[in-house]
């Protein structure tokens, strides 16, 4: 089941660390520190947008999404900030539930494109890769700096 959350709600729910230290695992951040305050800011100016995936009761994964206006060409667009199912829970619908929803939300608040990043070779890539309507147009090249180098 998908629900619209809050970022407090994803945060309260007993689940949440361990979600997101396994996303901050696989996502290569591994001392990631979620900014409550910056989420909650971003929500509260209406930038963001949050979804959760249940099974039962427990919180499996989440997705946030951000909408903004981009200044180079006046576009409204929507970015999935965070997109993350457990482990355990990959072989059910989850992602494809939390994906539609936030294809849902951006087409509803009328973007003109919903962006996703996912670092080469993990679950996210392989799935977006397979993913009808979504192209590869541009590559994120990351240089790590000090001890990550």
């Amino acid at each position: 089941m998908i629900r619209e959350v809050s970022y407090a709600e994803i945060l309260a729910d007993p689940n949440s660390e361990s979600l997101i230290r396994a996303y901050a695992a696989e996502c290569m951040v591994p001392d990631a520190e979620p900014q409550p305050s910056i989420y909650m800011a971003m929500e509260k100016a209406g930038a963001l947008k949050c979804f959760a995936a249940y099974s039962e009761d427990l919180m499996i994964g989440f997705c946030s999404v951000i909408t903004a206006i981009v200044p180079h060409d006046g576009h409204l667009v929507s970015t999935t900030e965070s997109l993350f199912v457990g482990p355990d829970y990959r072989h059910t619908s989850a992602f494809e539930d939390l994906f539609s929803a936030a294809e849902r939300y951006a087409t509803g608040a009328g973007c003109r494109v919903l962006c996703c990043s996912a670092r080469v070779g993990s679950s996210l890539d392989k799935v977006l890769s397979r993913r009808t309507g979504f192209r590869a147009t541009h590559r994120q090249h990351t240089k790590w700096l000090g001890e990550w180098a």
